[in-house]
């Protein structure tokens, strides 16, 4: 199957429904659905039972401004008073200058977009996580 997109044939090969059922992650904000373009290979995915959810889609959703730093791969993710640095491969983050392990799963570039672990950083920010395994979809509410 093909699309057109800017006057070029992008080639897709698209699962069968059940396969896709399979491996795809629904994530919903705040009771909207996180929109990501599936063409673009940025869709979020599951790594050893950790949701993972592209840098530019969290920060979006969640309101942080980005800072990143590509000779270190290093991220810096700010709101309000909040600073987390994460870097690529590493398992730990620092949260406003403390050290923080990470669980499970590491911030990781995947066909050249950075990806970050998105429970430990919403719950950091007071965001209430819950996670529907029959339906593979992660649900972030802001506590009011």
């Amino acid at each position: 199957m093909g699309i057109v997109s800017e006057d070029k044939k992008i080639e897709l090969e698209l699962p069968a429904c059940e396969e896709y059922l399979k491996y795809r992650v629904l994530i919903v904000v705040n009771g909207l659905y996180l929109q990501i373009d599936p063409v673009s290979g940025a869709e979020p995915f599951l790594e050893n039972g950790r949701t993972m959810v592209p840098l530019r889609a969290l920060a979006d959703a969640f309101g942080f401004e980005v800072g990143w730093e590509p000779n270190e791969q290093k991220i810096t993710l700010t709101k309000e008073a909040k600073s987390i640095v994460l870097q690529i491969g590493k398992p730990e983050m620092l949260v406003d200058g403390e050290k923080v392990q990470l669980e499970e799963a590491v911030p990781l570039i995947k066909k050249g977009m950075t990806f970050l672990p998105v429970r430990q950083l919403a719950e950091l920010l007071g965001i209430q996580v819950e996670w529907d395994g029959d339906i593979r979809m992660a649900t972030f509410t802001s506590k009011k």
